[in-house]
């Protein structure tokens, strides 16, 4: 898989369901893996933190540039996560 480090908009996720907020997070963030909650990835930011990041807080993001996730065992009230 192809790496690429994307700009992400702020949000607020709070393991069910999330919202954008104003403004870009002052990080690129670059996919490690999804979680088991649809929609939501783990990835490495260049400040050099982890987070949990759901797919529609990144910016131009184009679902073919991640590989597909399974939607077996899936859980649908996941970690809560922000920008």
């Amino acid at each position: 898989m192809k790496t690429h480090s994307y700009a992400v908009n702020n949000f607020e996720y709070n393991g069910f369901c999330g919202k954008h907020l104003k403004g870009k997070a002052p990080y690129t963030a670059t996919f490690k893996k999804w979680t088991n909650d649809p929609g939501i990835g783990v990835f490495e930011c260049s400040d050099k933190k982890e987070r949990l990041i759901p797919t529609f807080a990144i910016e131009k993001f184009d679902m073919d540039s991640l590989p597909k996730q399974s939607m077996k065992n899936k859980v649908y009230f996941g970690t809560a996560s922000h920008s």
